[in-house]
């Protein structure tokens, strides 16, 4: 994204922001539909995402990272919308030292994500871990750009993504023996065609 459209943004200009949001609407709405798995509700979150974006593009420096800000405002209004909803329950990330089992692309492919499985065992996990492993597996950012995301230490990111691999598996293996199958028209029928 180009210096002069945030500038142009952070002064005002309207058709500045909407280029903006053109930019990274369809990024951001994927991402938001990932953790949350419901069409309608991402399309709100994306919608508050942005909304949150417009009315506080004047306090964002110049030179900061335009993307990490937005996933970290749509991180914090997918928590937001969630408990509000009382879909998940809020649990705290505990600080772990572990650092060597980070969660690669090769490990979890996007592929996977569309899957109603990987859905559901992704709504299952505690949000922070993930947040975390949509980010670095799906999103492809590296550890230190999570880091600037969700304002947390990188040994702290190097934590919960070696947690969310662990709970990942875990809650994955349940989901799947507890899960019928189904058929790829069904599927695809009932996660609204993918996102």
């Amino acid at each position: 994204m180009d210096a002069a459209v945030i500038e142009r943004a952070r002064n005002g200009d309207d058709e500045a922001f909407v280029l903006i949001y053109e930019h990274f609407s369809v990024q951001i709405h994927r991402y938001v539909f990932r953790l949350v798995g419901n069409q309608e509700l991402a399309d709100d979150i994306t919608q508050e995402t942005f909304l949150r974006a417009f009315q506080n593009i004047r306090k964002i420096a110049l030179d900061s990272n335009v993307s990490a800000w937005l996933y970290r405002i749509a991180s914090n209004a997918c928590f937001d919308t969630l408990r509000r909803r009382k879909l998940i329950t809020w649990m705290p990330i505990l600080e772990e030292s572990d650092k060597s089992n980070e969660f690669t692309e090769e490990d979890f492919t996007p592929q996977l994500v569309e899957s109603q499985l990987v859905r559901r065992a992704l709504l299952e996990m505690p949000p922070g871990l993930a947040v975390c492993l949509v980010l670095r597996s799906v999103e492809g950012f590296s550890c230190e750009e999570i880091a600037e995301i969700l304002k947390v230490p990188k040994g702290t990111v190097f934590s919960r993504l070696a947690r969310a691999r662990e709970s990942f598996v875990q809650v994955y293996s349940r989901v799947a023996r507890t899960t019928e199958p189904l058929n790829p028209a069904d599927a695809d029928r009932k996660l609204g065609g993918g996102s």
